[in-house]
């Protein structure tokens, strides 16, 4: 069975990414650039497979690569535990169909003879560093050799191949099964590349002073750790501790601020005002050094640990102790560890759900337990590189190498048949992972979307924001509302005017429909606010039109009429284009949004350099830690910014001059917008925002 497109892209990206550099190439240099990427590719497949059998880091599989020249069929070789030998032989196509056939199977029984016999120097250079370990393993009475064949490629051997591996394995059986082979086809390789891109497993190991212990149904202690040793396990593992939390740490909230307090001021109360926390794992090992009595320590060695409750507090303890540590160190901190083993997929959303309620929990922090959006971050790293966040608390991607689980589901909203997931979406996006048939969670997430649909939709939903917000710069009064209430529909209908027909296909061709988007943006706005005017009056409520559900689907089933027919499009009448009179001053950008509370606290927002001598002289600094570029927004007149790198607040402006000061950009300007730097939720800028809520207030007056 052939290779799918998308698998063989997911494959030939993974490879690459992992490998490049590691392989050595230096005897392909005269070959063409489509030789050498093919040699490579199957090179890396060759690596794969030796990973996937001996766990061995990525450079030690490189460098067990002999493939080239007198390699006499064997393209890899593995030595391990003195007398485990494991030779592949690596085929890659372009088409996914890559086969092992008879000449193959010869080739690779001929090289194996060859090393039987010690005719190492038969082979090329790259065997030499494993002959002294090969002359070991193949002298000793416990010797067991793997055969692999690793192909890009579903199709099972063929009779005659096989029957020549069998014959092979048979000769080989006189002092007991010392000769295998297996097939290892595309679906393995991807599931070891998925692995490989995968956070390593956390195993810890805490000391309870005292514990209780339950064994039905589930073996479990609870008892108390002191603070010194939360922060220390945070120390090591890091975020990582939260991979089945329904969020990472939410950083500088008013609760965490608030543990924090009680830690660095009365740590004797702490384990009387915290929730505590709660680890689920696979596997407990205690270990009792004195005796197995609950009044004396036990040391509990936790296989595949996470927090799935109490994020915040071990967040907030690791920035208590970096504080005061004296003063912290020893605190109690209550504490549930609880093996679920194979059970853990049928309990661990019951427990995340009903053990999360330190700081407010939404409907959002739940979807992150669903499988489902682990799948969507594998397929977007792994098929477009791109990076996908669905944990509230995780750093937001600036937007051209990925986006949040909000951005897709409001993009996603929009492109759906009917027009109202994009009216719940412009409602409140808590709306959008309501469960059940009729949520719209379920339509637009139960059957996972690809990596290529969700990032095009994206780019598309952006597109046309980008188009909307150049629109606004020309408008004002009630053309200006619609262009600022009736977002979510134009962009609805802009999906539904492009065809989208293969946009799960590799080659769909994306650019050439990004381009299209502008004109189409502007004959929609039009006909839309002819379309209001008409149908519901010109001093009808414009939010209270494109929140309901009813007059978006009329309005949106005339004006992809009116916008098909291509008859001419409709004037916009003089009083709603903005006219050449003098303007008042706008309210500075800051005072406008705290004073509307637009942006709630606790907000991500990410810097993003306004021009290219910016992004030139920063970028180098921001990507050495991505919380250099990363704030929390609260509500605060003069500092509203919370800097992730430092947890110190600052002014929107002085946060960039800061960042420009440790990039060591020496001819920054002196003045700055730090407003316009400042991109909320991967969308608009502070200045846009604060710019559309004054709009929206001049248009009700009017």
């Amino acid at each position: 069975m052939k290779t799918t497109p998308l698998e063989l892209h997911q494959m030939r990206s993974a490879l690459t990414q992992a490998y490049q550099g590691l392989i050595d190439e230096s005897d392909l240099q005269r070959n063409s650039k489509q030789e050498r990427e093919r040699a490579f590719l199957s090179r890396a497949v060759a690596a794969t497979a030796i990973r996937r059998v001996t766990g061995w880091e990525l450079r030690r599989c490189a460098e067990a690569v002999i493939d080239g020249s007198d390699d006499n069929g064997i393209d890899a070789v593995a030595v391990r535990d003195g007398a485990q030998v494991w030779l592949v032989q690596a085929k890659w196509s372009d088409r996914g169909t890559a086969g092992f056939h008879t000449d193959a199977a010869r080739a690779f029984i001929d090289g194996l003879r060859l090393l039987e016999n010690r005719q190492f120097d038969t082979f090329n250079r790259k065997l030499q560093p494993f002959t002294a370990l090969l002359d070991s393993a193949l002298g000793d009475p416990n010797l067991k050799i793997h055969l692999i064949i690793a192909l890009a490629g579903n199709d099972p051997l063929s009779s005659h191949a096989a029957a020549i591996l069998d014959r092979a394995s048979d000769e080989h059986h006189g002092h007991g099964p010392m000769l295998s082979y297996s097939l290892m086809n595309t679906p393995e390789l991807l599931q070891q590349l998925r692995e490989d891109r995968m956070p390593d497993p956390v195993n810890i190991t805490v000391r309870m002073p005292k514990w209780l212990r339950r064994d039905l149904p589930f073996t479990s202690y609870q008892g108390s750790l002191w603070a010194r040793d939360v922060a220390e396990i945070y120390e090591l593992h890091g975020s990582t501790l939260f991979s089945k939390n329904i969020r990472q740490s939410l950083g500088l909230t008013r609760i965490n601020v608030g543990i924090e307090k009680t830690l660095t001021e009365e740590p004797e109360n702490f384990w009387y005002f915290n929730n505590g926390i709660t680890i689920l794992c696979d596997r407990i090992e205690p270990f009792y050094p004195g005796r197995r009595n609950p009044d004396y320590p036990v040391e509990l060695k936790l296989t595949h640990a996470t927090v799935v409750n109490g994020a915040q507090t071990v967040t907030s303890i690791h920035r208590a102790m970096q504080e005061t540590p004296e003063t912290v160190a020893d605190a109690d901190v209550a504490v549930r560890v609880i093996a679920l083993g194979d059970d853990y997929a049928g309990y661990v959303y019951r427990i995340a759900e009903t053990t999360n309620t330190q700081n407010d929990v939404y409907r959002r922090d739940f979807i992150s337990l669903d499988e489902k959006q682990a799948l969507i971050r594998e397929d977007l790293d792994l098929t477009l590189g791109k990076t996908y966040v669905y944990k509230r608390g995780e750093a937001e991607p600036v937007p051209d190498s990925g986006c949040s689980v909000v951005q897709a589901a409001v993009a996603l909203a929009c492109a759906y048949r009917s027009p109202e997931l994009a009216v719940r979406a412009k409602r409140d996006t808590e709306l959008l992972w309501e469960a059940g048939a009729q949520g719209a969670y379920q339509r637009l997430f139960g059957e996972v979307p690809s990596a290529f649909r969700i990032w095009r939709c994206v780019q598309i939903q952006r597109e046309a924001g980008k188009a909307l917000n150049a629109l606004r710069g020309r408008l004002e009064g009630r053309t200006l509302a619609t262009a600022q209430h009736g977002d979510m529909l134009i962009t609805h209908l802009v999906f539904q005017l492009l065809d989208l027909m293969e946009i799960d296909e590799l080659e769909f061709p994306i650019e050439s429909v990004l381009e299209t988007i502008p004109e189409l943006v502007g004959s929609i706005l039009s006909w839309l606010i002819y379309r209001v005017n008409v149908n519901y009056g010109s001093t009808s409520f414009l939010m209270s039109t494109f929140t309901n559900e009813a007059r978006c689907r009329e309005l949106a089933q005339m004006v992809l009429e009116d916008v098909r027919s291509r008859v001419p499009l409709p004037q916009l009448h003089d009083e709603h284009v903005a006219s050449a009179r003098p303007r008042h001053r706008r309210p500075p950008t800051v005072p406008t949004l705290v004073n509307a509370h637009v942006v709630k606290d606790g907000t991500p927002l990410t810097y993003v350099p306004s021009n290219a001598l910016e992004m030139v002289a920063t970028q180098e600094w921001l990507a050495a830690d991505e919380r250099r570029y990363q704030a929390r927004w609260q509500n605060h007149r003069t500092r509203p910014l919370l800097w992730s790198y430092d947890g110190l607040a600052y002014s929107v402006s002085g946060l960039v001059i800061r960042i420009w000061e440790l990039s060591g950009w020496a001819k920054a300007p002196v003045a700055v917008q730090g407003p316009m730097r400042w991109v909320v939720n991967g969308d608009r800028t502070l200045h846009e925002l604060a710019v559309e809520w004054l709009a929206t207030q001049e248009a009700d007056e009017e």
